[in-house]
This record gives structure tokens, C-alpha cells and sequence, in this order.
């Protein structure tokens, strides 16, 4: 009787391809992330811009480098350090008062303008897509969010 047994060849170049690949991906995931980062602050930029009193909106955006450990992470953290964002992008409502002479007063009324959540949302959406697309390409059968 034979026994059934299998040879594979090649399997040290594929271990090898294996321990190469998150350094071959880290450099298109690194311009994915970046490019969607930029995306969304210069779509945020934009409005906050067209809504210019004071400028802080604008001001205080920021684009700051995520503090990661790991040889094969990056990341970047858009942020906005204007006490006013909050109210920008989910409004606020109308505030009443009576002057001393009798007559009443509304103001403080902001349509909410949810700019910076949906930008980065739309922004996150597309770089977790375009990440799953180069490992896709590189080799993997499936990729899964967790």
C-alpha cells in the first residue's frame, strides 16, 4: 500500500512573502490615510471658511500625527480645538430674553451644519475601503472590520 503525501515547493518564498507584506503595505496605507485626512480637512476648511466671524473655526483645525506603537502603524488625528465647533455642527437653539423695558429678544438660533462629523465619517469610510482594497490586491481572500 502507498501513502499519499504532498510536496510543496516554495513555501520558504511564500513565508518570506508573508513577513514582507505589512512592510509593503504600510507605504500605500500610509498615503490612503493621509489622503483621506487631507480630504476631509479640506472639505471642513471650506465651510468653516464661508462661515468666517471671528476665524477660530478655521484656525483651529488641526491635522496632528496619532502616537501609535508598532513598526507597521500610522495614523493621523483630525481635531478642532474651537470651543464653538460643537455648537457649529449640531446647532443650537433659539435663546429668550426680555429687555428691562419690556420687549422680547431671540437670538442665539444656529441650524445645525454637521460638516466635521459627516466629513470624517465619509473620510473613514473611504480609507477603511481603499486599506481593505491593498490588502485585497496583495493577496488576501477576505478582509474583515473588526
Amino acid at each position: 500500500m502507498s501513502k499519499a503525501f504532498v510536496v510543496w515547493d516554495g513555501l520558504a518564498e511564500y513565508k518570506e512573502e508573508l513577513r514582507q507584506l505589512p512592510a509593503a503595505c504600510l507605504g500605500e496605507g500610509r498615503h490612503a490615510v493621509e489622503g483621506g485626512v487631507n480630504g476631509a480637512y479640506v472639505a471642513i476648511s471650506t465651510v468653516y471658511g464661508a462661515h468666517r466671524v471671528t476665524g477660530t473655526l478655521q484656525k483651529r483645525l488641526k491635522i496632528t500625527p496619532l502616537k501609535v506603537s508598532g513598526q507597521y502603524s500610522t495614523g493621523l488625528v483630525l481635531t478642532s480645538g474651537s470651543p464653538i465647533a460643537v455648537l457649529f455642527d449640531r446647532g443650537s437653539q433659539a435663546r429668550h430674553y426680555v429687555t428691562v423695558n419690556g420687549v422680547d429678544h431671540v437670538t442665539g438660533r444656529m441650524p445645525p451644519n454637521p460638516i466635521f462629523t459627516s466629513s470624517v465619517a465619509k473620510a473613514k469610510r473611504e480609507i477603511v475601503a481603499k486599506l481593505k482594497e491593498i490588502v485585497l490586491r496583495r493577496g488576501a481572500v477576505s478582509v474583515t472590520e473588526t
